[in-house]
């Protein structure tokens, strides 16, 4: 099992996450792409999002509610991807160096990928219980094939009320309605 971690800093996800940011940053400041203003504005702003979304869903109170800023963190490092292509293409940076920067990313996919498996396990939701935020959690290793990701609940499978509308609360109202009449 690994070790819990109780600030996001400790998170493998957000170290490189920021270890990418980082290279992504001193890449920006020098060559033909240090001057392009808006291209190394996107850039920078599509690396500097994972590790802001890692860390701002760390103490959400639910582990759903952590894989939605995953997700987004995920997407982000992806997005920056791009955004190196094209860098290679508008001849900004070699591909030798896009090939450097995008192992980085590569490698916070695939960390923010089993944060996310582990957000999505029972596991997690085993041991937030009821408390009103992730106070730590325990990330596997990686080579942990036991945990399986959680099935999707539809939201018909849930407890909203009948076919026709009605509410559990509607039912339990109109009952003490009757039982008083």
């Amino acid at each position: 099992m690994g070790q819990a971690a109780r600030r996001f800093t400790e998170l493998r996800a957000w170290q490189t996450s920021n270890t990418y940011k980082q290279a992504i940053y001193r890449a920006c400041a020098e060559g033909p792409l240090s001057r392009d203003w808006a291209r190394r504005r996107r850039l920078e702003e599509s690396v500097a999002e994972p590790p802001d979304h890692l860390a701002e869903g760390f103490r959400r109170a639910h582990p759903g509610e952590f894989a939605r800023f995953s997700v987004l963190a995920r997407a982000s490092l992806i997005e920056s991807q791009n955004h190196l292509r094209e860098a290679v293409e508008n001849r900004y940076i070699t591909e030798e160096q896009r090939g450097e920067l995008d192992a980085l990313a590569e490698a916070a996919l695939r960390e923010v990928a089993g944060l996310l498996d582990y957000l999505e396990s029972a596991q997690a939701l085993h041991s937030t219980g009821r408390s009103r935020g992730l106070r730590s959690i325990t990330v596997p290793p990686k080579s942990d094939s036991s945990l399986q990701p959680r099935p999707a609940q539809s939201i018909h499978s849930r407890s909203y009320g009948d076919a026709a509308g009605n509410s559990p609360r509607r039912s339990t109202k109109e009952a003490r309605r009757r039982s008083l009449s």
